[in-house]
């Protein structure tokens, strides 16, 4: 279940800081602080936990619950 947080992270990363801070930085935007792209990742993997509708009985039912044991 780990590898399913740790690719949802590195989507995140990715697309945080490729695309969202590119368009951003290109549109004379603020750049954004480690803690405020942090704080963004992490609500949008929450967001994105939150929206699978995972069946009891799922292999991934537990998955908000471990993201919420892991990030701070």
């Amino acid at each position: 279940m780990d590898w399913v947080l740790v690719r949802l992270v590195f989507q995140m990363v990715i697309y945080y800081n490729v695309w969202k801070e590119r368009n951003g930085r290109r549109h004379q935007k603020p750049w954004s602080t480690a803690a405020q792209v942090t704080r963004s990742i992490d609500k949008m993997i929450r967001n994105r936990i939150s929206s699978l509708k995972y069946e009891p009985s799922h292999k991934f039912e537990g998955l908000r619950r471990r993201w919420f044991e892991l990030a701070p």
